[in-house]
């Protein structure tokens, strides 16, 4: 399953416009609005990797890191693609009516995946 979507992904990336997102300055004394956080293990020592859907930044233990992101289906669907290290990241963000998915592959492995409900959104994809 996980394979399947992320290949899937991969496609739909390739047909849309890249967005280089270098690192981002946080705001003195204000903590960003983070949407999902995951525990990861990069060079053998646990790390924390979280997003902000609202700015598009990626963190890793609370540091923005750079990454490439691709907006697509009108800005409902986010992804995020980083490095740390020697890893490869790659966040994928969904938005379908009032629900959100948020998806962490991790060196082309499917990490974790986080649902969020109530969303104001009133979303549907477009029929592909």
């Amino acid at each position: 399953m996980s394979v399947l979507l992320l290949s899937g992904r991969k496609k739909v990336i390739e047909t849309k416009k890249k967005i280089v997102k270098k690192v981002g300055k946080l705001d003195e004394g204000k903590a960003p609005a983070v949407t999902a956080t995951w525990r990861v293990v990069a060079g053998g020592e646990r790390k924390n990797i979280s997003f902000s859907r609202d700015n598009m930044n990626v963190y890793l233990d609370g540091s923005p890191i750079e990454c490439t992101a691709y907006v697509t289906d009108g800005g409902y669907d986010l992804d995020l693609l980083f490095n740390v290290g020697e890893n490869h990241g790659h966040i994928y963000s969904d938005v379908e009516g009032t629900e959100m998915t948020n998806y962490l592959f991790f060196d082309d492995q499917l990490v974790a995946q986080e649902k969020q409900k109530n969303l104001q959104s009133k979303h549907q994809p477009d029929d592909i």
